[in-house]
Order: C-alpha cells, then sequence, then structure tokens
C-alpha cells in the first residue's frame, strides 16, 4: 500500500495544476500602418511661369501656415483642458495597441473624465493553442491518463480522513459548499485539466514570460450537450440564467466557467498555483497576511455593518466558487503528515515562530483548490461558478428549478416557511448534521440550522438575517399581488413576486451599495444609477458579456472583509447599549433568531455598528479566529487574508501591476512606481516580503492604493468591480428598467420598484422594528435620521391589478393596499 502512495504522489508532484479557457473568441491582431518606403527627396526647378508660380506658392505657404497655426491653438487649448481632467504629463505613456492612454489617480483623489471612457474594458483575447495539434490516437491517450488519474484520485479519497466535525477548516469547507452537480461536472474538469498537462509534459511545453499559458486546444466532447432552444419572448427568468442573450444562451448561466478579464498567469502555464516572476515559491500567504494585512482598529463613522452583509448578500447571488471535494462531498485534508496528500490540496505553509499558530505546533493551514471546471477543451484551468450571474434573488430561490421547488410551499406563490410557536415565521429548517452549523446541544432544544436558496445562509447570523428577511418578503409580495389579482394561480403569484425581488435588490445595489463603494458621481458618469424620472434609454447591449468575472469573484470584491470589526453591537430597541459580541461567535450560529426578539436584534446590531476603514488591516477575528468553535479539539480559527490570497494564486489570477495596465492606470513595474501608489506603510511591508513588483498579489495591492475620492476602495479595485457592474447592468435583457420586452415594467409599477430601499423592506418585515434610518448602510446623521417605519413602507400593489383581457389597468397613484404583518 505504502508503494502505491509513493507512485501516486510522484505522479502528483509532476504533473500538478490548472486553469481557464474560453470557446468563444479568437485572438485579435491590430496591425499599425506603416510607410511603404522612403520615396527619396524632391526637386523643384524653376520654370517659364515662375512669377504666377510665386503667387500661388505664397498663398499656398499662408495657408499652411494659418493651418499649423490654427493646430498649434487647438492643441494648447486640449493641453489646457488635459491638465484639468487628464492625466499628468509626467504620468502619461504612448498610447497602448489599442490607441487608449493610461490614467493617474492620486490617492483621494476625483477620476478624470477619461477614466469612464473605458468601460467596459475590453477582455484580453484568449492565447491560441501552443504545443503541436495532437492526433485522435494522442487525444485519446491524453484522456484515458486524465481518467486513470480521476481514479487515482478517487482511491486515495476512499482511504484519507476528512477533518473532524466543526473544526475550523470542517466550517469553512461548508462554507464554500459545492452541489453534487457541480462534483459530477468537476470530474469531466479534472480528466481535462490532466490531459492537458499530460499533453504539456510530452511536448515539453515550456511557460516563456509572464502570462504566458498553453492557450485553448482541440474540443475534447466527454459529454453530448444538449442544444438549446430559447423562448422568443420570455416574460420570467430562467432559474439558472440560461437564455438571458439568446446568442449566447450560456452567458453568466449557474455551472458555467468564470470569465476572464486577463488570461490566467499559472506557474507551469497550465494549471500549478501562480509563482513568483523567477519560477521561485511566492511568500507564504500567511507570511504576507502577518507582514502587510496586520490588525488596524480605525472606525469609518460614516457607514454601518449593513453595508458589508448586503455585499455578502449580494455576492452569495452572483457568485458560488466550486471547490474540490472528497468522496460524497466530504471535506479533505491536507495538513495530516500519515495520510496521502489529495491532488487537489494547496495548504498554507506557517512559518516557524508564526506569531499566532506557532502556539498550537502548526505546520500549515488547510486550503483546497476551487474545482477544475469542465469546458469541453484542452486548456488551462478555470473555475466554476454555481450561481446564476445575474443579479436574480437566485440567493434566496436557487439557481435550478430542483432548489427552488424545495423552497416552494405551491400555495399562493409562497415559499415555505417554519412557524414558531409564537406565531413568527422562519425559514424552512435544516435538519443536516453535517452541514457545518448544525449542534446536537441546540438540535436536543428543537432548533436548527436553515434551508435557503443558497447553501451558505447560516454562515453568519446577520447574512441568515439578510436571508429570513427577503423570504418575508417574497411572500409579502405575494400575498398583495393576491389581493389585487385573486385570480392569478399559485404559478403566476410566484414568479410576478420573484421578478419584483429581483428587480428591487438589481435598485437597492446600484443606487445604495455601489453609490458608496465606488462613490456616487463614479457612479452617474458609469451610468449605473437608475433614472427615476423614467427617461432613461434603454442600455441593454446583448454583445456585452455579463458573466463574472474569475478575478472579481476570487479577488476584488473580497475587500468587504477589511470592513468587518471585531465587535458586533448588541443593539436593542430604545436601548443605547455598549455590549459587544465578538465576530467569531456569530459565525454558523443562527439560532438566536429562534427568541422573539433575536431576529430585530440581530436586524438592529447590523444597522449600528460601524464599519472598520477600508484600508489593507484586518481584525484578528478574522486572521486568527474564522471559524473557531468552542467544542474543537484545536482552539484557535483560521486566517481568512491568507485563504483569499491563497485563493487567488489558486485561480493563476495575474498579479498587481498587471492589472494596472489592464485598467490603463498608472504602472507600477518597478518599486519606484509602486511607491507613488499605495500607502507608504504598505509600500515598506510589500517591498520586504515580495522579491519584486510583478510577484504583488493583486489583493494585497488593491488593498494598499488609497481610496478614490468619494469611494471606498481604490482606482484597480474600483475599476474591476466598476466594470462588473456595468456588465451587470447592460449585459441583462431581463433588467429592471429596461423599456422592450415582455419581461418590462410599467412606469407606474417602476415607481414602486425606485421607491424601494433597504430601510423599507427591513421595516416591512421585521418583526417589531419600529424606527430605522433611510439608508441603513449608511450611520444615523443628520441628513440620515431615524424614521418611522410606517413613513418608510409605502408599497402599492394597484400598478400590478390586471383590467379585463388580462391586461395591467391604470389605477390612481395615491392609494395603496396594505398587508397585515405576521
Amino acid at each position: 500500500m505504502g508503494s502505491v502512495f509513493q507512485r501516486l504522489k510522484l505522479r502528483i508532484m509532476k504533473l500538478n495544476y490548472r486553469d481557464i479557457m474560453k470557446t468563444d473568441q479568437n485572438p485579435n491582431e491590430k496591425t499599425p500602418i506603416v510607410p511603404l518606403g522612403d520615396p527619396g527627396p524632391s526637386y523643384v526647378f524653376p520654370g517659364r511661369d515662375m512669377p504666377q508660380r510665386e503667387r500661388q506658392a505664397k498663398q499656398f505657404q499662408c495657408f499652411i501656415c494659418t493651418g499649423i497655426f490654427a493646430a498649434v491653438l487647438i492643441a494648447a487649448i486640449i493641453a489646457i483642458c488635459y491638465s484639468f481632467y487628464g492625466p499628468s504629463a509626467d504620468n502619461f505613456n504612448p498610447p497602448t495597441t489599442d490607441n487608449l492612454p493610461i490614467v493617474n489617480i492620486d490617492g483621494n483623489a476625483t477620476i478624470p473624465e477619461i477614466f469612464f471612457t473605458f468601460f467596459p474594458i475590453v477582455d484580453e483575447p484568449i492565447a491560441n493553442w501552443s504545443i503541436p495539434e495532437p492526433t485522435n490516437d494522442e487525444l485519446t491517450e491524453a484522456i484515458n491518463a486524465g481518467k486513470k488519474a480521476l481514479g487515482d484520485k478517487e482511491m486515495i479519497e476512499e482511504i484519507i480522513t476528512a477533518p473532524a466535525l466543526n473544526t475550523p477548516s470542517f466550517r469553512h469547507q461548508r462554507a464554500v459548499s459545492t452541489t453534487s452537480l457541480a462534483r459530477i461536472a468537476g470530474k469531466r474538469g479534472y480528466v481535462e485539466d490532466y490531459a492537458t498537462r499530460f499533453l504539456a509534459l510530452r511536448h515539453k511545453f515550456k511557460k516563456t514570460h509572464i502570462g504566458h499559458n498553453i492557450g485553448v486546444g482541440p474540443s475534447v466532447n466527454l459529454i453530448k450537450n444538449n442544444k438549446i432552444e430559447c423562448a422568443k419572448n420570455p416574460k420570467y427568468r430562467s432559474y439558472e440564467g440560461i437564455c438571458n442573450n439568446k446568442k449566447h444562451p450560456y452567458w453568466a448561466t449557474a455551472y458555467t466557467p468564470f470569465r476572464r478579464a486577463l488570461n490566467p498567469d499559472y506557474c507551469d502555464g497550465v494549471s500549478a498555483p501562480r509563482c513568483a516572476k523567477d519560477g521561485s515559491i511566492l511568500p507564504s500567504a500567511r507570511d504576507v497576511s502577518v507582514t502587510i494585512h496586520r490588525p488596524s482598529y480605525f472606525t469609518d463613522k460614516h457607514f454601518t455593518v449593513m453595508l458589508a452583509v448586503w455585499g455578502q448578500f449580494l455576492d452569495h447571488d452572483i457568485t458560488a466558487t466550486a471547490s474540490s471535494q472528497g468522496l460524497e462531498g466530504t471535506p479533505i485534508e491536507c495538513c495530516k503528515t500519515d495520510q496521502p496528500l489529495h491532488p487537489e490540496c494547496f495548504p498554507v505553509a506557517l512559518a516557524d515562530g508564526d506569531p499566532y499558530y506557532n502556539e498550537f505546533n502548526m505546520t500549515c493551514l488547510n486550503f483546497i483548490r476551487s474545482m477544475p471546471a469542465p469546458t469541453n477543451r484542452l486548456g488551462p484551468r478555470q473555475q466554476y461558478n454555481q450561481a446564476s450571474g445575474f443579479i436574480d434573488g437566485s440567493v434566496v430561490y436557487g439557481s435550478t428549478e430542483e432548489k427552488v421547488r424545495s423552497l416552494r410551499s405551491f400555495r399562493d406563490g409562497k415559499l415555505d416557511m417554519y412557524l414558531t410557536p409564537d406565531n413568527r415565521t422562519l425559514m424552512p429548517v435544516s435538519r443536516d448534521p453535517n452541514d457545518g452549523c448544525n449542534e446536537e446541544v441546540e438540535n436536543s432544544k428543537g432548533r436548527y440550522c436553515f434551508d435557503s436558496g443558497d447553501a451558505r445562509a447560516n454562515e453568519n447570523l446577520h447574512l441568515t438575517s439578510l436571508h429570513l428577511l427577503f423570504a418575508r418578503h417574497h411572500n409579502f409580495l405575494a400575498e398583495g399581488l393576491k389581493v389585487v389579482n385573486p385570480h392569478w394561480d399559485d404559478e403566476r403569484l410566484f414568479q410576478e413576486s420573484r421578478k419584483i425581488l429581483g428587480a428591487q435588490m438589481q435598485h437597492i445595489t446600484y443606487n445604495e451599495f455601489l453609490s458608496v463603494i465606488v462613490g456616487k458621481e463614479a457612479s452617474e458618469k458609469l451610468g449605473i444609477l437608475s433614472s427615476p424620472d423614467g427617461v432613461a434609454e434603454d442600455t441593454y447591449d446583448e454583445k456585452l458579456n455579463p458573466s463574472l468575472a474569475n478575478e472579481f469573484a476570487a479577488a476584488a470584491f473580497r475587500f468587504a472583509h477589511t470592513l468587518l470589526p471585531g465587535l458586533m453591537k448588541l443593539a436593542k430597541e430604545h436601548e443605547n447599549t455598549e455590549e459587544s459580541i465578538e465576530l467569531h461567535n456569530i459565525l454558523f450560529n443562527p439560532y438566536s433568531l429562534y427568541h422573539p426578539k433575536g431576529f430585530d436584534n440581530a436586524l438592529r446590531s447590523a444597522m449600528n455598528t460601524s464599519l472598520e476603514k477600508s484600508d489593507p488591516y484586518f481584525t484578528k477575528e478574522l486572521t486568527e479566529k474564522l471559524f473557531v468553535h468552542d467544542a474543537a479539539p484545536v482552539l484557535c480559527g483560521l486566517d481568512l487574508v491568507s485563504l483569499n490570497i491563497q485563493r487567488g494564486r489558486d485561480h493563476g489570477l495575474k498579479a498587481y501591476p498587471e492589472w494596472r495596465k489592464h485598467c490603463h492606470l498608472t504602472p507600477v513595474d518597478t518599486w519606484e512606481e509602486m511607491e507613488k501608489i499605495v500607502d507608504p506603510i504598505s509600500f515598506k511591508r510589500i517591498h520586504e516580503i515580495y522579491k519584486a513588483p510583478q510577484d504583488v498579489d493583486i489583493y494585497t495591492g488593491g488593498l494598499a492604493e488609497y481610496p478614490v475620492k468619494g469611494g471606498i476602495i481604490g482606482p484597480t479595485l474600483t475599476c474591476i468591480v466598476s466594470d462588473q457592474f456595468m456588465r451587470l447592468k447592460r449585459g441583462d435583457s431581463f433588467w429592471y428598467e429596461r423599456t422592450a420586452g415582455a419581461q418590462k415594467f410599467t412606469p407606474n409599477q417602476l415607481k414602486q420598484i425606485f421607491d424601494t430601499s433597504l430601510s423599507s423592506v427591513l421595516c416591512r418585515n421585521s418583526d417589531k422594528v419600529e424606527y430605522s434610518q433611510q439608508y441603513v448602510m449608511k450611520r444615523i446623521s443628520e441628513t440620515n435620521p431615524l424614521i418611522k417605519c410606517s413613513d418608510l413602507d409605502s408599497f402599492n400593489f394597484l400598478p400590478w391589478k390586471e383590467g379585463r383581457m388580462g391586461r395591467v389597468s391604470v389605477d390612481d397613484e395615491e392609494m395603496s393596499i396594505k398587508i397585515i404583518k405576521h
């Protein structure tokens, strides 16, 4: 048996890791226009018509001089304007091949107008296959080798032990849940990835420069794809997101690979996690965390924890990266030396003398690579998004019909709910003892964790509260629609409620959340704010791919982790208490929602706890105590920052300087250039731990930048986040503001959507919250005072009332339908 382990370990070491590919794009080449040759000197000889020619020549010279003077004048005007609105001369480089300049954005500076002209930013063309095209026999041999490797992997999974129940590693792997459907697809992805590495090894493929990869190869149809026929003019979205774009029906669809804005940078050019510029191992993600992302406690008094909670709720609506798992979905252990190493292990190394983990005699942090996504082609490794990539409420309902049906009551369009003894509604319970949340002690009291559209719903109390809030909100919408349309059946009521809820999520995201993250001014210039006056043009662009970008999911949108404070206020109505609870104690701990006041207190906690500043620093609650459990054998948690950095390397995300270039920002290819961009303390620490600027991780570099004026993140993260949300609006054929198609809302219906705020949803669906600030992501202030909930709750169902012939009637907008709270 030992020799088998050794052979498997050798095979794993010889043929490492994986990546992405896109199948519907080809490289674009741009050939510069050059002179066709030197025409040689020209000579002029005098002739008989010399005087007349002299007059003509003088007139011509006068004309030329006038033209030159005008050109100089125009150039001067442009230069003056550019000095105000464009990049400074000493930071301006010659145009790139796509003729776009770079932009200099100083710390806390207004973003120049020219920056917004780049959006949406064009993705880098995918590389062509760079080794000889395999013969049919070679391809069959490579696929068979992949199938053999899959069998070897599963043999290891049969004998290795999983992390103990409710240990930090166990809970973390449950928090990044992978569905059975994804696990099946992952087997195909594993075979494709191994087959690519097999051929790369045979043909002695070598990575020649940063970002060089093997490229997209031949098709390997391991399964037969079903042909999709899209409905011509559907009124409701599909659950998976399929056919949102009829020409590209799989764009942003659940269970498809993430989009790549930049090609991956794998160490071997195929799938091994990113390494240093010189080919050596990058500094341990934990060392980067300890050195650069130290604890610091700078409170941001302008915003509340609800901003971060909404960000996580939204993130789970559009991203769900599939993680590699063992047999039947069991977690994988990577840090035990007495068993073979799973080929998908990529543990975080811990240095001798680690300031925290050394006390527990630990040598590594458990880390499992994201599952390789099947692409039906050979090529670099890609990762899998299990969620619908559109903002559609799938976090509430699920991204498959099977999941949606499991949550429906099939009565009056409502979701199924659990009724408490005191007549309150909670989400359906989950009785799975191995879900990483349920505990025997709580279960013995009749209290369980919850089921929802997303498996991560129980990850923290505030997140669970938003899940409950929107599950109740769906049922509120269904009740109201039934009052004005008693003839509608269950299916119609469910789909209309789901449609409204998704639109309200879009509205809250773009008008309350993004206006804080990237700034209101930037949001306006990008054209992503709504137009309540109803005069906005239809911005849908069928050529724009809205699929979630890998760098957005694996790095940029994880910035919100730096916002979380170590202590959460235990806010209670009419009480000004300073009592708090440590952050790690609300993870996988939703049981307080069973208490009559538990739901309201959880909402008030998120509404009244201040955020930490957006910066490179993190609370120890996240860097030492993540997912710690009192009953665990070792009483220490994971380091979320290390896991985030490791995830970016796992996905082959290019280094920080490459993303600056992609966003047309001033370069940071040298230490001297980087010193001008990031904060001085971070720069000193970055310079200390990384060998070269081209080694710096995008997560670390992006967080080290000063926030742009009006926003809370720096230029590079602003670029990545803004580009993604522009795509999610313009690339969504079901966007709530659209003016064409069967899915569109009427003007009167849109008014109700525009009047929606997160505070109004909260007031309507809480138990007894009586007051709220209008914008709950912002702290209470003179411009954002407490308001009676009765003044915030004004949703009118009459615009949805159908008249004769099934048409929606136009009713008096001053009237409203009120549904009694339950």
